[in-house]
């Protein structure tokens, strides 16, 4: 019988993720449900929210469990209600929980061969590259559709943090496309000088994760941008930056929290003096687990035809892979990814791409 791998984890680490993952030999399944298509996965990502899932830090993950949210993978066999849909040799991006349909728990999609519903499926336009589709549920879809429930337009500001991520780089070039300006904080001078030569910005500031006065950045910020109002913002590092960017808003702006980065799950608020009497708003916000759940199917596929749209016309590009590994590599994989000051995202393979 024909084999493959997988990568699983049967326990969590909070302090070293990278240890609880093991390679293991599995056999091929050979036949599909009706409703259910056979993957060969190419490629798959190695993202922060995986790191979390392994460190215990996500909802929904049952011990025993499968590594891996999204990749690229090929159409192997397909369930006798779908042949219409999808076809042998067909390129599919795979997710680790339904993207259409109702959102249903991890599937894990680090591995050579799955077998997975159609709702966790989303066929690939021939003009996209195998390493980009891999990562657009994550870096592409994520900004986009904060973008959209926002309503962000002409004359908005929007401040983020880790603006040197794939998610970061992509809200720059939305700003672009939807005519919002975008107030962009890094942890590094190499970061910024890049940010600005790539994408011709000026608004790129650096902190030191604010463990001194934060007031001679906050008028920097505001010298620039004159009397125009920030009404959004959104976090991915949690803690004393979360903080900084909710002090940052104007009366009635709104702050997406979507990650912490920096390991610290907490921001502190007042809820009198930063809620109460300037009207500002805090939201936490997943892809997976808030936006999925509510959004409808025509929304979501909307979305994904913009998406494609915007790649293939390279009104958006995401940055080169940073370095790929093996599956037999997953240890190192995983510690290269939380490396701070990496260069490009970490990209498991299963075979050459």
């Amino acid at each position: 019988m024909a084999t493959g791998r997988e990568i699983t984890y049967s326990q969590f680490s909070e302090s070293n993720p990278e240890d609880v993952f093991e390679l293991s030999t599995v056999s091929i399944p050979q036949q599909v449900g009706s409703g259910e298509v056979l993957v060969r996965i190419k490629c798959s990502m190695v993202h922060p929210c995986d790191i979390g899932c392994a460190s215990g830090l996500v909802n929904g993950i049952e011990l025993p469990a499968i590594g891996g949210f999204e990749g690229l993978g090929v159409v192997e066999k397909v369930g006798a209600d779908l042949r219409k849909r999808f076809s042998p040799g067909q390129r599919v991006h795979v997710s680790a929980t339904h993207i259409f349909g109702n959102w249903k728990t991890w599937l894990g999609i680090w591995r050579d061969y799955a077998v997975l519903p159609s709702e966790a499926l989303i066929p690939v336009p021939d003009d996209i590259e195998d390493d980009v589709a891999a990562q657009i549920f994550v870096n592409v879809l994520t900004p986009l559709a904060m973008v959209r429930e926002m309503r962000l337009g002409p004359g908005d500001v929007l401040l983020q943090t880790a603006a040197g991520s794939v998610v970061g780089r992509v809200m720059i070039q939305l700003g672009k496309i939807f005519d919002f300006q975008t107030v962009n904080l890094v942890r590094r001078k190499e970061t910024a000088s890049e940010l600005i030569e790539t994408y011709g910005i000026g608004t790129v500031y650096v902190h030191n994760g604010f463990s001194g006065s934060a007031e001679f950045l906050k008028e920097e910020i505001r010298k620039e941008l004159g009397n125009a109002p920030i009404k959004f913002a959104i976090d991915a590092v949690s803690g004393d930056v979360g903080r900084f960017c909710l002090e940052m808003l104007d009366p009635g702006g709104v702050i997406y929290f979507y990650g912490a980065l920096s390991g610290n799950s907490r921001v502190p608020v007042d809820i009198v003096s930063d809620l109460c009497r300037d009207n500002k708003s805090v939201k936490g916000w997943s892809i997976q687990e808030t936006w999925l759940r509510t959004t409808s199917d025509d929304t979501k596929q909307s979305h994904l035809d913009e998406i494609w749209r915007f790649l293939s016309t390279r009104k958006i590009v995401l940055p080169a892979i940073g370095t790929i590994f093996p599956m037999e590599k997953i240890r190192d994989a995983v510690i290269a990814s939380r490396q701070p000051g990496k260069t490009g995202k970490v990209m498991l393979v299963c075979e050459s791409l």
